[in-house]
């Protein structure tokens, strides 16, 4: 019975996810209807935490039920009622592409059907798994103890256990919040019932990965790209795992694939597009720590290369600068100061200005065994870097080096993090660096898609 109150918690949040998105698209809509559901339901769940964090910092709310119901309800009401004063305008729905695709031979339905079947296994197998007795470290000493904090003592706890410290409290809020809004709902803290929520976040990753190879390719492509995904073995144990790698994995997609498609699109659409990257990059922030270190730099440079070699206009040029500074100050803002008053590390909880410098050995060769001889990421970084030798023209020298720029920045950014500070402890023990690259890895089965289309393309001509 616990688990019904999984698709209601999710109402308020979606709805709140949905009617955001919408009313930034305007006039001129880039999301499909359904993907439009899938982002609001992945960027909805962190705007409705983020504001209930807020209420509670500042004095005007609570991690009670009926506070946290108000908020959403608040939100809710406000968007909606923007939504309706502008319902007029906001009536069309964006087209996916249509291309040439020859129809599905008898083999071709046969193998996606055992494909397909082999998928849903693995879910059913998965969420099994999930909603079991959580017995992961992490989901018992961080995400699943902080929502269980929040929702017994109805307010933000920091310090969990005297002379233990804070430093779990650095991470952001949005996922212990969630599981604590869910509990509520259901009336106890129910293990099953919070954990499932992350399985959401699984399908959310292969539905967007799903949309935006759809943008660029046929429907069979599409659902080769999407199978590629769910085949690689580290990710999927993730997905069903109570982290919250595979949650940031999400967001960090939306965040970098707008803007990569704000660079393959015209006029209009390529705006709008950077806003919904600005909102998405915005509450990025409220996800995990090192996506405020690590990942949204890379991302601002990017945009920044974008807007001056893209052809914008000078108004242009403002417009995305003024949408990506509220959008990431407003979030920024607030949770630095917070851990600032309160303090908290910057950093995975552990504060990034005691650490000291020096060379590790095993390091490189830790990385070099997970990446390559483990299976962790089955064949795909055979077929990601043997592409980029072959296309490294596509690679570099398109709209497609927004991605693959991107996932070097940030891949290469970690690199000295683990060889040289005390964080060395987890690429040893095969740990940190292998969730550092959960967080790229729908970004690179996109790259691949990509290059791997054209190489075919042009093999067959």
């Amino acid at each position: 019975m616990s688990y019904f109150f999984l698709p209601i918690g999710l109402v308020l949040p979606t709805v709140c996810g949905w009617l955001l998105l919408r009313l930034v698209e305007g006039k001129t809509p880039v999301l499909d209807r359904y993907e439009r559901w899938v982002a609001g339901f992945v960027l909805g769940g962190i705007l409705t935490t983020y504001l209930i964090f807020l209420t509670e910092v500042i004095g005007i709310g609570s991690f009670s039920l009926l506070s946290m119901l108000l908020t959403q309800l608040v939100l809710v009401g406000v968007l909606g009622g923007l939504y309706w004063k502008n319902r007029s305008t906001l009536t069309k729905n964006f087209q996916l592409p249509t291309f040439k695709s020859s129809p599905w031979k008898m083999w071709q339905k046969v193998i996606t059907g055992i494909l397909g079947f082999w998928v849903l296994v693995k879910l059913i197998s998965g969420f099994i798994l999930l909603i079991g007795p959580a017995y992961f470290d992490d989901t018992i000493s961080n995400w699943n103890i902080r929502g269980k904090a929040f929702f017994i003592h109805q307010e933000l706890i920091l310090e969990l256990e005297p002379g233990k410290g804070t430093g779990i409290s650095s991470y952001p809020q949005a996922i212990s919040l969630q599981k604590a809004w869910l509990a509520h709902l259901n009336g106890g803290w129910h293990e099953g019932l919070v954990n499932s929520m992350h399985m959401l976040f699984y399908l959310a990753a292969l539905a967007l990965v799903f949309f935006a190879l759809r943008r660029l390719m046929d429907l069979k492509w599409s659902m080769l790209g999407t199978y590629l995904l769910s085949s690689i073995p580290l990710y999927t144990m993730h997905g069903f795992v109570a982290y919250g790698d595979g949650f940031l994995s999400v967001v960090i997609f939306l965040a970098l694939s707008w803007v990569f498609f704000a660079a393959r699109s015209q006029k209009d659409e390529r705006m709008t597009l950077l806003k919904l990257g600005a909102i998405a990059a915005g509450l990025l922030v409220f996800t995990k720590s090192e996506a405020m270190l690590l990942h949204l730099p890379p991302l601002l440079i990017l945009v920044g290369g974008l807007l001056v070699l893209g052809g914008f206009t000078a108004a242009q040029k403002k417009s995305a600068l003024l949408w990506y500074g509220v959008c990431i100050g407003s979030v920024l803002v607030p949770w630095t100061v917070f851990k600032w008053m309160n303090d908290l590390a910057f950093g995975n909880a552990k504060a990034v200005s005691g650490m000291t410098l020096e060379w590790h050995e095993g390091v490189l060769r830790a990385i070099g065994l997970n990446t390559l001889l483990e299976g962790n990421w089955s064949l795909l970084p055979v077929l990601f870097v043997g592409l980029l030798i072959a296309k490294w023209r596509t690679a570099f020298r398109s709209s497609l080096v927004i991605l693959t720029g991107f996932f070097f920045a940030v891949w290469l950014g970690q690199l000295p993090i683990f060889m040289f500070t005390s964080l060395y402890v987890e690429a040893i023990n095969q740990t940190g660096y292998a969730r550092g690259i959960i967080h790229l890895i729908p970004v690179v089965v996109v790259i691949v898609m990509i290059l791997l289309r054209e190489t075919i393309k042009n093999s067959d001509q």
